[in-house]
C-alpha cells in the first residue's frame, strides 16, 4: 500500500472501471487490477496494467462504432 498523491489517503488493490471516450465512440473496461485510494477514490494502474489497457483500446477502436463494454481479464492476453 502507497500514499495517494490527490489527498494522500491509503491505497489499497481494487478493481476498477476504465472509461475512455475516442471521438464519437466510448470504450469502457470493467475489472481492471489498480491501487484506488479508500478516501477519494483516486485510482493507480501499473505500467503493466496500462500497456494491457493501451492494447486493448488499440484492438477496439477500430472495430466498434458506438460504445464496447469488455472485460479486462478475458482481454489481456
Amino acid at each position: 500500500m502507497t500514499d495517494c498523491f490527490r489527498c494522500k489517503g491509503i491505497t489499497k488493490a481494487q478493481t476498477k472501471t476504465h472509461t475512455v471516450t475516442l471521438d464519437e465512440c466510448v470504450i469502457i473496461i470493467k475489472n481492471v487490477p489498480a491501487l484506488a485510494c479508500n478516501q477519494c477514490g483516486e485510482a493507480y494502474f501499473t505500467d503493466y496494467v496500462m500497456q494491457n489497457l493501451e492494447s486493448i483500446i488499440d484492438n477496439l477502436e477500430n472495430l466498434i462504432k458506438e460504445v464496447a463494454i469488455v472485460e479486462y481479464a478475458t482481454n489481456v492476453a
